[in-house]
């Protein structure tokens, strides 16, 4: 597919976060009529209205107007933003609503590599390790998407869109459910749980849309798929790519792909880029968990699915470091240790998380509610759980959840952050943690997981903890 031409064209960007502002300013210098709406004021996206200072953009702020989208050549949705009658409407006036990624993949040059990455949980890890192998093998790499850092489009501009260049991309459901020809070379699926589900209705209908993953791709591609989830496997039926799969669970085997060694010292690859077994060492990852094998076979598997050498592959896993917000600990109060979560925005993400944590921890949890059970969060707490301080809105279901689990630890509502920091660390001793892993998402109170992990650390200063992050 040749690049489209912008020039003159009424381009209606839908959200004003991160990726609103770069495709604001993309097709702005393509020559494009850029329309910016968002259904908050102006007065509360002033920070964001200022990034697009000296960019030539019509604003429609403090919410939509129907005959904007009805009139316009092309309107781009934001990750994240709901489906409005607007878009609806606009669809039915035949006019073209695409994602970010859908726009960014026209784009692309056909001689790159798009490794594309979605799931639950794990796809942010995966992708950014990814990232990491990648750039280890000498290829000009750009790794970014719905990541936080930087979105797809940017890869466009980026020197890895050149013949030989690699574009890694976190994508996620919202921006998969408005694609119509995005096209991974590579498309890893990590796992598939409950999540978004205010969005999506019913489980199938959001593993339908993590499955567009592979909808568009061809025979000579390549489909990564979790071997132990059911979900992944029912949406791998009939893909047109080549599968090759990935399974943590002892004594599985895999005919092609990538299981774990019987001590679980090391991840064999089987059949991946070269005939036979090749074997890497879990010691290469500083990243530990099980779930965190699972992204690291799933990494493996298509960066040597890529042609990366063995070399590459282990270098980049050796100097690969964990992402922010991701289990990280950021501080510690006599001997009171605290851990960063806040990408923990679903109730198995936070579970994976949690089972198994290496000493007792106060949980702190909540936001906005995504619809789905809380119980396994409460499963994976049990006997490791000290108490539970509650934020946001969902505070009152999680309050409910708790008392059906029948927990004996106490149950506290904190105002905000910093209350709930300075209550978690009274409920701590020495030797405990108090994790930020809140099962939500964080619009209620924060811009996104970002902020609300930045609130942390500052609450996290302000009860007189050392930090030990160097971010």
């Amino acid at each position: 597919m040749s690049a489209p031409d912008l020039e003159g064209k009424k381009v209606v960007v839908v959200g004003l976060a991160l990726t609103g502002i770069a495709v604001a300013k993309f097709c702005a210098r393509r020559g494009a009529r850029v329309v910016v709406t968002d259904g908050k004021s102006a007065a509360v996206l002033a920070d964001q209205m200022a990034k697009l200072d000296g960019v030539p953009v019509t604003w429609e702020l403090g919410g939509h107007d129907t005959s904007t989208f009805t009139s316009a050549d092309l309107v781009v949705m934001s990750p994240g933003v709901p489906t409005l009658p607007e878009m609806t409407a606009a669809r039915a006036a035949g006019v073209e609503v695409i994602a970010e990624i859908e726009l960014a993949y026209r784009f692309l040059s056909p001689e790159a590599t798009l490794l594309a990455i979605t799931g639950t949980n794990g796809k942010s890890t995966t992708t950014a390790l990814t990232g990491a192998l990648c750039e280890h093998g000498g290829r000009p790499t750009f790794c970014g998407g719905n990541l936080g850092n930087m979105p797809l489009i940017d890869a466009v501009d980026h020197p890895a869109n050149a013949p030989g260049g690699l574009i890694v991309a976190e994508v996620a459901a919202f921006m998969l459910e408005n694609c119509t020809t995005f096209r991974g070379a590579t498309g890893a699926l990590t796992n598939i749980t409950e999540d978004h589900l205010d969005r999506f209705g019913t489980m199938e209908r959001y593993a339908e849309m993590k499955g567009r993953i592979w909808d568009f791709q061809r025979p000579t591609d390549l489909a990564i798929a979790n071997a132990a989830d059911a979900w992944v496997m029912r949406e791998t039926a009939g893909i047109p790519s080549q599968l090759r799969v990935f399974d943590s669970r002892p004594g599985a085997g895999v005919d092609r792909g990538a299981c774990l060694s019987a001590d679980r010292a090391s991840i064999v690859l089987r059949d991946v880029a070269a005939a036979g077994d090749e074997v890497y060492p879990t010691s290469d990852l500083v990243i530990v968990g099980n779930h965190n094998l699972e992204n690291a076979m799933c990494a493996y598997i298509a960066a040597r699915g890529i042609g990366l050498s063995v070399d590459a592959v282990r270098a980049g896993a050796r100097a690969y470091r964990p992402l922010p917000h991701r289990m990280e600990l950021v501080g510690d109060l006599a001997n009171i240790y605290f851990y960063d979560d806040s990408k923990g925005t679903n109730v198995a993400s936070v579970a994976a998380s949690v089972r198994g944590f290496p000493r007792p921890l106060v949980l702190i949890a909540g936001g906005v509610d995504k619809g789905g059970s809380y119980a396994p969060m409460f499963e994976a707490l049990d006997g490791a759980c000290k108490g539970l301080v509650l934020i946001g809105a969902a505070a009152p279901l999680l309050r409910d959840a708790a008392a059906q689990h029948g927990v004996a630890y106490p149950v506290i509502d904190a105002t905000d952050l910093h209350d709930a920091v300075r209550r978690a660390t009274g409920l701590c001793t020495s030797g405990d943690a108090v994790v930020l892993s809140p099962a939500c998402a964080s619009y209620d109170m924060f811009q996104n997981f970002m902020h609300r992990g930045r609130v942390f650390r500052e609450a996290v200063d302000a009860v007189g903890a050392r930090r030990l992050d160097a971010r």
